[in-house]
């Protein structure tokens, strides 16, 4: 956790705010913006693949069913991958209508162009009519566009606004006040504002505008954890820089993201920087690591994959729990709480190693090379790793993802102090969900943390992984923990 002053600690919410939290959008919304923007690329994808199958239906000298799919899929690929990089799947775009219409327009007309040259020149003559490709380009850009004013129309619903970031403002002073008021002007709002925060209670008379007030500044850390909040913008004026600073400093080690609008913030602002949020300048500080489209990727990926692993692992997970209940009395399964994605505990599951009186729940004592208290069965699961078999179940449930850092009970300690206390930046590896293995697993930085050393080495991977995160690196990953546990390269 990074170091903060005691201003900025979280707080008791007053008698008077606490209605008010505790109304908060919490839980399965903390996903709504993912669901939002895997619905513009199921949209985006069902359009490409169906525009040239559309056009081979209405022009009569259409090209062989094997061509037209072959450039279905191509198309599919292309723009998807061109949109994305044009910022047409970010969460706040798919709320305003202009923006996205032309930005997905641009990528798929250079998806659209790039797949005419591909055509050129690898295809024989006359396997494509420049009739069909001239058909086929109109109805995909045609199908986007008005896929897209629809996806628009419906985010401008009551309804369609639950998918929006929900976002808190902190300062309500003048530049709150006319963020607030640029808000309640505009049409189409590409956030759901909760409220706003301030320790000076005279600077309210400014917001009163049927926003609710959430409390003191510190309180922002309380409703991050509790999944009720998106983005955050920091309204505060320049006067309070130093508290700026530990408030982003702050914000980073948690998954939201973070936008500084102070009050002297100009249109003279480096236009580097400087991002519109509305007609409003306001600067990028910090980003939620894996989200938007990154975050439907990863997703997808973890249920494939651990659907895949479930498949081909039922039957020796099925072989593995009867050898445990022949080997020693007890339950299969070992079920332990362990720190999730945001500081939240969740029930992590393992075959059982250990005799049933003898588990550990609490990690009072982390288990060693030779440790009496493993079963003859759990010796061999452990060296094999398959004892984290039943963990493909928390994948699939939402609690863990395939990669990720691996999580830690609550307590663990490294050499004689809880990890917390070892590394400053600690809590920072819960801005994702915890996996299965990890880029700090594959370096052989696992097993037992005997001195603060491995400890600091691990999170340090652990943040790296974040920081650096893309499908290929989590395929290498994966690559790299098959071939590790088939040399049983494991912890004991």
């Amino acid at each position: 956790m990074s170091r903060i002053g005691p201003s900025l600690r979280p707080l008791i919410v007053r008698p008077q705010t606490a209605s008010v939290i505790g109304a908060l959008d919490v839980g399965g919304a903390q996903t709504q913006p993912a669901l939002a923007v895997a619905a513009a690329v199921t949209l985006d994808a069902g359009v490409a693949m169906l525009a040239p199958l559309l056009a081979a239906c209405l022009v009569p000298d259409a090209p062989a069913a094997a061509m037209v799919g072959r450039i279905a899929v191509l198309l599919l690929m292309l723009s998807v991958a061109l949109a994305t990089a044009a910022g047409a799947y970010r969460p706040c775009m798919l709320f305003r209508r202009r923006a996205q219409v032309f930005a997905v327009l641009r990528a798929g007309a250079a998806a659209a162009a790039t797949v005419a040259l591909a055509v050129a020149l690898f295809a024989t003559d006359g396997e494509v009519s420049a009739t069909w490709a001239a058909t086929g380009a109109a109805v995909f850009l045609g199908g986007l566009t008005l896929g897209r004013l629809g996806l628009a129309r419906a985010m401008a619903t009551p309804s369609g606004r639950r998918f929006a970031p929900r976002t808190v403002i902190v300062g309500s002073g003048l530049s709150g006040a006319r963020l607030v008021a640029l808000l309640h002007q505009i049409d189409e709002r590409s956030m759901r504002l909760v409220g706003t925060l301030d320790d000076d209670l005279q600077s309210l008379d400014d917001l009163r505008q049927g926003v609710p007030f959430l409390g003191p500044i510190g309180q922002i850390f309380a409703l991050v954890r509790r999944g009720a909040v998106d983005q955050v913008v920091l309204a505060l004026p320049w006067s309070e820089e130093e508290r700026i600073l530990e408030l982003i400093e702050a914000l980073a080690d948690y998954p939201v993201h973070v936008r500084l609008a102070p009050d002297l913030i100009s249109y003279h602002f480096p236009r580097r920087v400087r991002l519109d949020l509305h007609g409003h300048p306001v600067v990028h500080v910090a980003d939620r690591p894996i989200s938007g489209w990154s975050g439907v990727l990863k997703r997808a990926e973890d249920i494939v994959v651990a659907g895949v692993a479930l498949a081909v692992c039922a039957i020796p997970m099925a072989a593995i729990a009867l050898l445990i209940k022949l080997d020693t009395p007890g339950p299969v399964l070992f079920r332990q709480k362990r720190t999730g994605f945001n500081n939240h505990e969740f029930e992590m599951l393992k075959f059982r190693t250990m005799h049933n009186n003898k588990a550990e729940y609490a990690i009072r004592h982390q288990a060693t090379r030779n440790d009496p208290r493993v079963t003859r069965v759990g010796a061999l699961l452990r060296r094999t790793s398959l004892d984290e078999l039943p963990q493909i179940l928390n994948v699939l449930r939402g609690d863990m993802s395939i990669v990720g850092p691996r999580p830690h009970a609550p307590g663990t300690r490294a050499g004689n102090r809880p990890f917390e206390q070892v590394v400053e930046r600690y809590a920072a590896r819960h801005r994702v969900k915890p996996g299965l293995t990890g880029l700090a697993q594959v370096r052989g930085l696992r097993g037992e943390t005997r001195t603060e050393e491995t400890l600091i080495r691990r999170v340090e991977s652990d943040l790296e992984y974040i920081d650096t995160w893309s499908l290929w690196l989590d395929l290498v990953i994966i690559a790299r923990t098959a071939v590790i546990v088939t040399r049983m390269q494991n912890a004991y």
